[in-house]
């Protein structure tokens, strides 16, 4: 039967009979949430963290890498920006959207109720009837069951992965969708359903959404596309009646006439754009820029202003290091733990980033699913099974900051790492790292910004003292994500940042059965993949504890990833002409989904002297 219940730590549950056919009447929620209860009620108007009365009006110049096709999630090309709805809707509407000041909570978007099984294999949702694309078109359960069989034809294998344990979407009628899980899953791998952008059936029946476009496509969300030059830039403009705007999830929000983006593929000349005038708002990755690198501008210009974010939706690590694990030299523990003892982050941070950073302290940074001290009784459980295959200080060492490999100092740990090489084969030979075959040691970094490899730079210095040859190859994006796709590059970054509470990209990252660009080591571990059913599967807090800190532990002492930048609150340096709520949300800046344009403040800051 589907029935309303209440999982032991909260989960909320509604339930009707199994299956399409079901005989008795769901009893709808209008969300759903991790760990129970909804600060908003249905029907309700806005949120606390917007100004339901802000002005329409205005735009945004904003920067974003270059970009040639409009078709959505496809494994070719470079998308338009606007495409995801993940931290702000475009072009597209979700299913669903998370709350953005409460922890966990979902509330529907084109989905007015959701109803889930007791049994955790499926979930019923119900279409709000007033939804409709921007040629007058009602959305349908027809238009979910396409997008997800697209994503399962077309989409990268990170996404594809996220949505492996989706057996089947059906239409049970116009308004009703049915999705059905090969095997239970718990509420978080539901509210992955809410993070994927919905497709019009009607509108790709007679196009091929295996190919790239440049037509701008038929979407349903509080934008359009505008004006736009492939390579150059693209406006998206405001849909004065789009059709969620007066539901409270909206109300308050989507103010800007145009948001506007500019293709700029170097940080230093989007910094120097926006010192010009010529974009509104930058995302700042320097540390070193942000602490020091606008003073001088602020003097002149009073209306240049920096905020830092204090909150956001994700945990763990934002940039890491990986070595590719397809790689025999790579294969070996005790190169991974000597290329991670290399890496001097103290060092790093205190010269080149002012102290700006937090050191990783766990993939669960920031979060109570963070390792500390020896494994509970309940993370023994899990590995117990696996001890012949760990390495024995996931059982009898603290992971990261507690762990006697992070309390060597800057010379120990080249010493350490040197011996960990000679014990893995690899010797030091006139400077050169070789091993019995006298085939040297050599990585090649591949990167897409200068950023990175100004990371690099210091890093490099002390493998090369290790004997290890380094080259890093920096190339544009385009060339970048396609290389990246190939499987080419010894060591690349990319982000292992996880919503909170973990959704389906944690597969995304470390499955076997993810094979794209989010799996950036190539990771394959059995018990890695067992851990993370666990984590995913879980339907308490304390097996969602247990099973992250078990994972923490096997990430930590197998040394697969380099952490290299905990996740913290994002820096924006902007011009001030905007106006923005009171509150902010937890889950992401707002801007530009909830500020608005200020014409006073506009015009004051279009009187003040550039700041060059």
């Amino acid at each position: 039967m589907w029935r309303r219940s209440m999982q032991r730590f909260k989960l909320i549950i509604v339930c009707l009979v199994t299956g399409v056919s079901g005989a008795s009447e769901p009893q709808w929620e209008h969300g759903l949430s991790f760990f129970g209860g909804f600060k908003y009620s249905e029907g309700f108007t806005h949120t606390d963290y917007v100004n339901p009365n802000a002005p329409k009006g205005g735009k945004v110049v904003r920067a974003t890498g270059t970009f040639n096709q409009f078709t959505p999630f496809i494994a070719k090309g470079v998308g338009a920006p606007g495409g995801s709805v993940i931290g702000s809707m475009t072009l597209y509407d979700s299913l669903m959207w998370p709350s953005g000041d409460e922890v966990g909570v979902y509330y529907g978007n084109l989905a007015e109720h959701i109803a889930v099984s007791d049994d955790a294999t499926q979930v019923r949702m119900k279409l709000r009837p007033e939804a409709h694309w921007h040629d007058g078109v009602r959305v349908t359960a027809t238009d979910i069951k396409f997008t997800f069989e697209h994503i399962k034809a077309n989409a990268f294998p990170g996404v594809k992965a996220a949505y492996a344990s989706l057996e089947k979407v059906e239409a049970v009628n116009e308004r009703e969708v049915l999705f059905t899980y090969h095997y239970p899953v718990n509420l978080n791998a539901m509210m992955a359903l809410g993070k994927v952008a919905m497709m019009p059936e009607h509108y790709w029946r007679d196009r091929d959404s295996s190919k790239t476009s440049i037509e701008p496509p038929l979407s349903s969300g509080p934008y359009r596309v505008g004006k736009f030059e492939m390579g150059k830039y693209i406006e998206f403009e405001r849909v004065p009646d789009y059709w969620g705007r007066h539901i409270g999830l909206h109300r308050g929000r989507h103010n800007l006439d145009i948001i506007r983006y500019e293709v700029y593929r170097d940080a230093t000349v989007q910094r120097e754009a926006l010192l010009k005038g010529l974009l509104d708002v930058f995302f700042e990755p320097s540390a070193a820029q942000w602490a020091k690198g606008y003073d001088l501008a602020r003097e002149r210009s009073s209306t240049l202003i920096k905020r830092k974010q204090e909150f956001s939706q994700y945990v763990g690590i934002v940039s890491a290091l990986a070595f590719n694990l397809t790689k025999a030299r790579f294969q070996d523990v005790r190169v991974r733990e000597a290329l991670t003892l290399a890496f001097d982050f103290d060092w790093m941070n205190r010269v080149l980033d002012y102290n700006v950073y937090e050191k990783p302290e766990s993939y669960f940074h920031g979060s109570f699913l963070a390792a500390a001290g020896l494994p509970s009784v309940d993370e023994l459980e899990l590995l117990e099974p696996f001890r012949h295959r760990l390495p024995p200080r996931v059982f009898l060492e603290p992971p990261f900051n507690e762990s006697p490999v992070e309390r060597l100092n800057s010379r120990e740990s080249l010493i350490r790492a040197q011996a960990l090489l000679e014990d893995a084969g690899w010797l030091l030979r006139d400077t050169r790292l070789v091993n019995a075959a006298g085939d040297g040691f050599a990585i090649e970094f591949l990167v897409n910004t200068p950023s990175h490899q100004r990371l690099l730079l210091p890093y490099v210095d002390r493998l090369e003292r290790l004997g290890i040859t380094t080259k890093i190859r920096l190339v544009e994006s385009a060339q970048y994500i396609n290389l990246r796709r190939k499987n080419r590059g010894d060591g690349v970054f990319g982000s292992l940042a996880i919503s909170f509470p973990p959704n389906q990209e944690v597969p995304a990252y470390f499955s076997s059965r993810s094979f794209g660009v989010a799996n950036f080591a190539k990771l394959s571990s059995p018990v890695i993949d067992v851990l993370l059913e666990k984590v995913v599967g879980a339907t308490t807090r304390r097996d969602l504890m247990a099973a992250s800190r078990a994972l923490d532990r096997v990430l930590y002492w197998q040394f697969y990833y380099v952490p290299v930048r905990a996740l913290e609150g994002g820096r924006m340096v902007l011009w001030d002409k905007y106006g923005r709520p009171e509150k902010q949300s937890r889950s992401s800046w707002g801007f530009p989904d909830s500020w608005w344009w200020d014409p006073e403040k506009a015009d004051r800051a279009a009187m003040e002297p550039e700041p060059l």
